[in-house]
């Protein structure tokens, strides 16, 4: 049934934390892939029109700058600045997802043991369906990454890849 898919009519993105200093501390999947499939997953939800909320946090202290290649995609929005590990705990945040009025969620980032997994796991439990997108979350290491992606499923988030997220969202497109 097509409404249990995402559409572009029925999700909201949220790419935290895609800062410059951060990939520095990424070991779980190796750096350039990460970039790539990052600004790849960025790419469809610009071209697709899906509303997407750009974080950052301690970008002054030590998280540097919103990657280029992400910037550049979404060059008319600036990231939100988050103080907890947690996007989900920031109001500025949560009032952009429910101004949208959807209730399917894409969620991708890095550090996905700290601010992916606990703002997913909390978007769960405000009635939120959550999409993870695992090879656009980087961590400290795979064991990190790993634990973190079960802990979200058992919470009840689905797992996905870009080009998964990118082929049902197609699937829609092909339909209308």
């Amino acid at each position: 049934m097509i409404d249990s898919k995402l559409t572009p009519f029925n999700c909201v993105a949220v790419l935290i934390d895609f800062q410059k200093h951060l990939l520095l501390t990424m070991d779980s999947i190796d750096v350039k892939t990460l970039i790539e499939n990052a600004f790849e997953l960025a790419r469809i939800l610009n071209s697709l029109g899906i509303p997407t909320i750009l974080t950052t946090i301690g970008a002054k202290s030590f998280g540097g700058s919103l990657l280029p290649q992400i910037q550049m995609i979404f060059s008319n929005r600036q990231p939100i600045e988050c103080t907890t590990m947690s996007v989900w705990e920031d109001r500025g945040v949560c009032s952009e997802v429910e101004r949208t009025g959807r209730q399917k969620l894409v969620v991708a980032g890095l550090w996905t043991d700290f601010c992916v997994a606990l703002s997913a796991i909390q978007a769960i439990k405000s009635g939120y369906e959550v999409y993870v997108v695992t090879d656009a979350c980087g961590d400290l290491n795979t064991r990190a990454q790993d634990t973190a992606v079960r802990r979200m499923i058992q919470a009840g988030a689905r797992p996905m890849e870009c080009r998964q997220v990118l082929a049902e969202l197609q699937q829609h497109e092909a339909l209308l």
